[in-house]
């Protein structure tokens, strides 16, 4: 039998063990425990660089790397998106281990290169508020004006309108169904001829283009409140619609949703209509066509679209009479930092207000000697020192006669009521008016201009009801103070020689 040599020591170390198991236990935890935190914390200092749901969609310059080499995370106006976006934003890139990202604003896409380890970038965006470029359907011709107000052919490959100065961007329809005056302003590879000077005997029709914007929302109750600058911020139809319903919150101007379509802008007649039904001019110092019914007006206004000599091609464009709604995103506008408002909230020179054309004879373009000037038979012309302070920018960019002049009606409807408008509401799309289901102004609309605005610059605000069913906006050559672009009344929609209207083109 062999004999086992006891050793002291090693049962000592064994009875001690089971002795303080428990106690070993707990101090083992405790080591791995912070192992791991000290291994997620070293983690953690890198994963700021490597998120989850990250995007590996850049290129790298170094072709031994693969795409799991690099990652992108997309961060839009300081909040983190899972969605690559796909609009124009502007955007700086920031890289680690000395890699280089740049961000491509018309291909919304992102180059990466000095990539020689595993990478990650944060692409930063903002939203860009630049207006939107106006879109020149077939037929639009872009213009400006000289220091002297004469209209010229404007080069688009320079700058040819600059809201920022209160300068928005116009176009005008010729002939071009007329060789000799189609030569004069267009190449035979149909490029414009900049710089050419426009004889006002060849333009048909004048337009100047609103462009897509949002709104912070002031007075969603409508309650009685002082006229102010309101907070506009233009935006892209590829962004998503702001949806603001309080007030502080923004809301994308429901002008620019026409139907299912989603606009960058309208082209909005710069005077009151004139001409014929059957031979439409929209051009200053004649007088505005009156005595018409709406069904008449509207009837008009879409036959545009389809008359050769201007140009235009149904496909793409849709010429229609001004809704309640496009004259309040024109009035909003025009309460704006880009129209009689500064950059700091101060009026332009001539006042917040567009004055007044108080001209008898419904003259286009025509402004009086005041803001809210007496009835007269004289004219400050549309191009004269004091005749663009009846525009909405105070200067020759923007659009006449949305204070006096005609009444104009609008597709502003009360439950389809057609009264003594002779138009068929069966026969029409629903995107070409605006349709109300109260008498009230607290029925009133967001962004149309009238529970929001009721009253400022003491306009008169008269809301339709069943008997008297139609909206009419601006006032009239007589009203005074009582005129102005916030003001609207009901009227009957019948044939009446103080009732003009405005013609609007834009997407089909």
């Amino acid at each position: 039998m062999s004999l086992h040599k006891f050793d002291s020591k090693k049962e000592i170390k064994k009875l001690d063990f089971k002795k303080n198991k428990s106690k070993y236990i707990r101090v083992g935890t405790i080591c791995i425990s912070f192992l791991v935190v000290i291994i997620s914390i070293i983690y953690f200092t890198y994963s700021k660089f490597t998120l989850t749901d990250t995007f590996k969609t850049a290129e790298s310059t170094v072709d031994t790397f693969v795409p799991g080499d690099y990652i992108l995370d997309f961060y839009v106006d300081g909040e983190r998106t899972l969605n690559v976006p796909t609009n124009k934003y502007d955007g700086v890139v920031t890289c680690n281990n000395g890699a280089v990202g740049v961000w491509n604003s018309s291909t919304s896409s992102v180059t990466v290169s000095n990539v020689t380890t595993k990478t990650k970038c944060n692409v930063n965006l903002t939203v860009n508020h630049e207006p939107a470029e106006p879109e020149l359907y077939s037929g639009l011709i872009p213009i400006t004006y000289d220091n002297n107000n004469n209209i010229l052919i404007a080069d688009t490959n320079s700058e040819w309108y600059n809201y920022s100065e209160h300068e928005w961007a116009n176009a005008i329809l010729i002939n071009q169904s007329n060789t000799t005056t189609k030569n004069k302003y267009i190449n035979s590879d149909g490029s414009f001829k900049s710089g050419t000077t426009v004889s006002m005997s060849d333009i048909l029709q004048m337009y100047v283009w609103i462009p897509r914007y949002k709104y912070k929302l002031f007075n969603v109750d409508g309650a009685s409140i002082d006229a102010q600058m309101i907070e506009v911020e233009f935006e892209s139809k590829d962004i998503a619609k702001s949806t603001g319903s309080t007030n502080g919150e923004w809301l994308t101007h429901p002008a620019f949703t026409f139907g299912t379509t989603e606009l960058n802008g309208i082209w909005v007649g710069k005077f009151e209509t004139s001409g014929s039904t059957g031979d439409v001019t929209i051009i200053p110092n004649v007088s505005s066509l009156r005595n018409q019914t709406v069904g008449n007006m509207f009837n008009a206004s879409r036959a545009i679209e389809s008359t050769a000599k201007y140009g235009l091609s149904s496909n793409e464009i849709d010429t229609h009479m001004m809704k309640n709604m496009e004259w309040g995103a024109v009035t909003y506008l025009t309460n704006s930092k880009y129209g009689r408002y500064n950059d700091g909230g101060s009026c332009i020179s001539s006042g917040c207000e567009v004055w007044i054309n108080p001209n008898s004879n419904y003259t286009t373009g025509c402004a009086g000697e005041s803001v809210s000037a007496a009835e007269a038979t004289s004219c400050n012309q549309w191009n004269s020192l004091k005749g663009v302070n009846a525009s909405t920018t105070g200067n020759i960019y923007g659009i006449y006669d949305m204070s006096g002049g005609a009444y104009e009606y609008v597709m502003g409807n009360y439950k389809k009521t057609v009264s003594n408008s002779e138009i068929d509401f069966n026969s029409i799309e629903s995107k070409y008016y605006d349709l109300y289901t109260g008498t009230s102004i607290s029925y009133g609309k967001l962004g149309d201009a009238t529970k929001e605005t009721q009253g400022w610059n003491s306009d008169s605000a008269y809301f339709v009801f069943s008997i008297i069913p139609w909206f009419a906006r601006g006032g009239y050559r007589s009203d005074g103070a009582d005129a102005g672009v916030f003001y609207f009344r009901d009227y009957l929609g019948v044939a009446n020689s103080s009732y003009s209207f405005r013609v609007v083109l834009s997407s089909e």
